[in-house]
């Protein structure tokens, strides 16, 4: 790992590192977008493409950036508080929506549609493995490192912040409920992260929350 004594230095190196992964994921992502088109196994084209790019990039940012834990502290984190918050999340949503009568998304409710047993498995395997991975790794790793200090207020501005950015990524919703929905996903995330350390806790309530999103519509 690249040692510098000068502090500011440092935050640069973290800041243009997660800068320029960003750009590189966008660029792929694109890539991938215009290679495969609309298909039924575009968003696992695309996010496969993704997770291919990141995983080389987070054994380099590792050794080289910042560091960057898998697992972290597991325990004593308050865990099962934080599966309970994404679950009391979900259901508040879902009684907004049935009392204001609001549409449910088009994406959630067509995810499925006109798709084989092969696309069924790939856009599960998209939804439920490599979004919350690639996702989780590029928000609550990259990003959130970025407002690491030994301040712990910076660590929560963070938190808004990459929050503010996840709910924005996810246009393909179109209720503001669900926007703001996305934006306490990423904060019971970036809590998770805050308090283990790693992204793995991170990873697992963003699988729950695709559960949930899914089975209450």
């Amino acid at each position: 790992m690249i040692h510098t004594r000068n502090k500011y230095l440092q935050f640069l190196l973290v800041l243009m590192s997660a800068w320029a992964i960003i750009w590189g994921t966008l660029f792929v992502m694109g890539q991938a977008v215009l290679l495969y088109g609309e298909g039924q196994h575009a968003m696992f084209a695309s996010h496969g493409v993704v997770f291919i790019y990141l995983l080389p990039v987070f054994f380099v940012y590792r050794r080289w950036v910042a560091p960057l834990p898998v697992v972290g502290q597991l325990h004593n984190v308050g865990a099962l508080w934080l599966v309970g918050a994404m679950a009391v999340l979900y259901i508040a949503e879902y009684i907004w929506g049935k009392t204001t009568g609001q549409p449910t998304e088009t994406f959630v409710t067509t995810l499925y549609d006109s798709k084989t047993l092969a696309g069924i498995v790939t856009t599960t395997l998209t939804i439920f493995v490599l979004a919350p991975l690639n996702e989780e790794t590029l928000f609550r790793g990259f990003m959130t490192n970025v407002f690491h200090s030994r301040q712990r207020w910076t660590l929560w501005l963070g938190a808004v912040f990459t929050s503010l950015l996840f709910a924005v990524v996810h246009s393909q919703y179109q209720n503001l409920s669900t926007l703001v929905e996305m934006f306490l996903v990423g904060i019971i995330t970036s809590i998770a992260r805050m308090r283990s350390g790693g992204l793995l806790l991170s990873v697992l309530l963003h699988m729950e929350a695709t559960g949930l999103g899914l089975l209450l519509g």
